[in-house]
């Protein structure tokens, strides 16, 4: 609850008025009461850990603390959560992409929370394994990962998406070549931008480059950022672009995405419990999880059909766009497809037998394409009955098939006789914590926030936009009784020059004013305005054009 809130309520239930740091300290005192004292839940654990791994077997649960000496008392360094039926549904059906993230806690002992997220068969995300550490280092994503790859196997060669985090990149490339590693499309724009400059050409450009399908089409956009901005051009090149873009993606994990949203929308699905301490976050994530295996589970037992919602409404826009491509039989089951209208320049080849096309889309989503469709249609065949099992009812409901059994309160945990943990030492940071990241010019805002797109403000004095009377840099202008432009010819300058000598003559009023006040040492200026300061002047000059104001007869 929000300190306002809280003040405000009070105000309106017992007519009384309390500071924010007295709300400030009793929303702290009631989420003691409801959560207990961070320090405590550091205590617990371990008791934790038992209880969960008495009815969930085979999950595992991984505490690593800080004791230098065995006179110390242990301290909170990382904890690792993986549940059993999380990572046999992960192994069931999810295609072999994971995509890694880290976000920070908002408690009063920092840490940060590593996570690892799957794509279930409906295109939604699907959290593996979470873990609380001390900060992203290359140690801390390292221990992490291998915990990680012990749970789910290095039977499979594994593909990873995650940012240009420093210590993250260091650990794949030793990993390398036992896992393969993609980069987040976002994450490499917006260092782009920053080094050379955004705008929507430049983003649209790079994201073309990234989604172009084969080699071929690839280079040709390359070619196009070259001479859009040669800097840009010399940065991509010099990543491999196999991190990056479709045309050198491998075909095993049958996802051609290119942004690590899967983790962000976990990462913001779990954003309340972050703000809990320790104990309370693990549970919150735990409920979640089970919660969330039941209701897909109930959904999987009632859909009826041979794909699931989301790719089937992928596939008939693809089936919309094959009529646009024309199939010639090849004998077997190959195709020669072509454009209507650019016959020679867009031809691709179709094996429906082998399940590809000569443009790779097929072979990296595991959805037909629109040459496929266009070749499965003079065939005679549905669609669907040509997409990967990846994305069958049978494979989601082999994913959420096996429930996360609940566990007991903690009056019922079993006790673990080791020393109490205490909390992570960290040094709290200055101003409030920030609830939200920090949007880029080009994402999109937020959609429960006024806007304040299209407001505008107006000087009474210049009438210029930006700024008020108040921040004018300009001279306050007022009772103009004349004006002389002065945009020509250097005559009227001259006079206005002179207008200025004689209005600071001896016997002018504001003048003579000036020079009491000078006599008797105050800081008062010469002039008309209100306010210390210099003074005003008689002769203003107005931005509409070079203007002379006479403001005296």
């Amino acid at each position: 609850m929000r300190l306002a809130t809280i003040i405000q309520t009070i105000q309106d239930k017992y007519m009384a008025n309390v500071s924010v740091g007295k709300a400030y300290w009793v929303r702290r005192k009631a989420r003691e009461e409801v959560h207990g004292r961070a320090i405590q839940q550091y205590a617990k654990l371990r008791d934790y850990c038992a209880e969960i791994l008495r009815t969930n077997l085979r999950s595992k649960l991984s505490i690593i603390v800080d004791r230098p000496l065995l006179t110390h008392q242990p301290r909170f360094m990382r904890m690792y959560m993986c549940l059993d039926s999380v990572k046999q549904g992960f192994l069931a059906g999810c295609r072999p992409i994971i995509g890694v993230d880290g976000c920070h806690l908002k408690g009063d002992h920092g840490q940060q929370l590593l996570i690892a997220v799957g794509r279930d068969p409906n295109d939604n995300y699907f959290p593996i394994a979470v873990a609380a550490v001390e900060a992203e280092t290359k140690d801390s994503w390292g221990w992490f990962l291998d915990l990680l790859l012990d749970d789910i196997g290095e039977s499979r060669r594994w593909i990873f998406m995650s940012d240009q985090q420093k210590g993250l990149m260091q650990v794949f490339a030793e990993m390398e070549p036992s896992v393969e590693h993609r980069l987040c499309l976002r994450h490499l724009y917006a260092n782009c931008k920053k080094a050379y400059g955004g705008g929507t050409v430049l983003r649209d450009l790079i994201l073309s480059i990234a989604k172009a399908i084969y080699v071929e089409e690839w280079e040709r956009r390359m070619n196009l950022l070259k001479e859009k901005n040669r800097d840009c051009y010399d940065k991509l090149m010099g990543v491999d672009p196999k991190l990056w873009t479709k045309s050198h993606f491998t075909f095993m994990a049958k996802s051609d995405m290119l942004m690590n949203n899967i983790s962000e929308a976990f990462n913001g699905r779990i954003l309340e419990a972050r703000d809990k301490p320790i104990l309370t976050m693990f549970e919150r994530i735990r409920c979640y999880w089970m919660s969330r295996f039941a209701e897909k589970k109930k959904k999987a037992e009632k859909y009826e059909g041979s794909i699931l919602p989301k790719p089937k409404k992928m596939l008939d826009v693809i089936a919309t766009r094959s009529m646009e491509w024309n199939a010639r039989w090849a004998g077997e089951l190959k195709f020669e497809v072509h454009h209507k209208n650019r016959m020679i320049m867009e031809r691709f080849v179709v094996d429906l037998l082998a399940g590809t096309c000569s443009c790779r889309f097929w072979d990296l989503s595991g959805m037909p394409c629109s040459h496929a469709c266009s070749a499965i249609f003079e065939k005679g065949d549905n669609p669907e009955e040509y997409c990967s099992n990846y994305y069958s009812p049978t494979a989601y409901l082999a994913i959420y098939g096996k429930s996360i059994a609940p566990i007991n309160g903690e009056n019922m945990w079993p006790k673990v006789n080791c020393d109490n943990i205490i909390p992570p030492i960290f040094r709290v940071k200055h101003g409030r914590p920030r609830m939200v990241w920090i949007r880029e010019p080009d994402e999109n805002r937020s959609q429960t926030k006024y806007k304040r797109t299209g407001t505008s403000v107006t000087c009474s004095n210049c009438g210029q936009y930006g700024h008020n009377r108040r921040h004018c840099p300009n001279p306050i202008v007022s009772g103009c009784l004349d004006s002389i432009e002065l945009a020509s010819s250097p005559e009227p300058a001259a006079a206005a020059s002179d207008v200025a000598t004689d209005s600071a003559a001896p016997g002018n009023s504001a003048h003579d004013a000036g020079a009491a006040a000078r006599e008797r040492g105050r800081g008062r200026g010469a002039g008309l305005g209100r306010g210390r300061g210099k003074g005003r002047g008689t002769v203003a000059t107005c931005n509409f054009r070079i203007c002379c104001c006479i403001l005296d007869d």
